[in-house]
């Protein structure tokens, strides 16, 4: 047998006095740095994610000192995709919205300080991730290298002598060229000239001496990119 109807009709805006129900707002979960850190130093690179991915999903938890610190120490991350997550984050606490900057000054002071202590392992973790973005194994905006290594007091001679570094690969000392002529360190340009004259005079067989270094084809292979960072830097100055 069918239910039968009511045939009461409800008003919420009748006298009765009761107002139409509201959904409640849901609460937001609260974020613990100190897990999300666990998280982010985790020996499994998809907990890493997931740590990293709680460390920047709040703003108040990017302000922290611990996030700061978490992502400047963690620049040698060994997937490069992470890698290249974390160099975007500690970028975006130099971003420019709007003529201003996206962070207040002693956040961005506390990311400059730990960049301020970066030193060649750093500037070689940024190189690779550089390399890999060139050969597309990697995605990486254009303006985040920059935007830390122009930040590294020391950049600027630690990226000429890795250029003309014989014992690193050739893709390395290539990409160091390419990101002195991105940031536009014009001081490197006395030092390239040096080793461009250097190159360009055994290529030329100007120096016959018998102690004189052999010719490395590796050298060679690097003048296009040499010329290429010397020009950008002299429409620089």
């Amino acid at each position: 047998m069918p239910r039968p109807r009511s045939r009461v009709r409800y008003n919420p805006g009748a006298s009765s006095g009761l107002s139409p129900t509201r959904l409640a707002a849901r609460p937001v979960p609260t974020v613990d740095p100190w897990t999300a850190g666990e998280m982010f130093i985790s020996p499994h690179v998809e907990e890493r994610r997931r740590g990293l991915a709680l460390l920047c999903g709040a703003e108040a938890v990017r302000k922290s000192s611990l996030t700061l610190h978490l992502l400047a120490s963690r620049l040698d991350e060994p997937d490069l995709g992470l890698r290249a997550q974390i160099v975007h984050a500690l970028a975006d606490y130099f971003e420019i919205r709007e003529r201003e900057y996206r962070y207040p000054p002693e956040v961005r002071g506390l990311v400059a300080g730990h960049l301020r202590n970066f030193d060649r392992p750093q500037v070689v973790a940024l190189l690779e991730l550089h390399q890999a973005a060139e050969v597309g194994r990697v995605a990486l905006r254009a303006d985040s290298l920059p935007r830390l290594t122009e930040r590294i007091p020391n950049a600027s001679s630690l990226l000429t002598h890795i250029a003309g570094d014989r014992g690193q690969p050739l893709p390395l000392r290539r990409s160091a060229l390419a990101l002195i002529g991105q940031v536009g360190f014009t001081d490197a340009s006395a030092v390239l000239e040096g080793l461009l004259l250097r190159l360009e005079g055994r290529r030329a067989g100007q120096m016959p001496m018998g102690f004189a270094p052999s010719d490395w084809p590796e050298d060679q292979a690097l003048l296009p990119a040499l010329r290429e960072t010397l020009v950008t830097l002299a429409a620089d100055e």
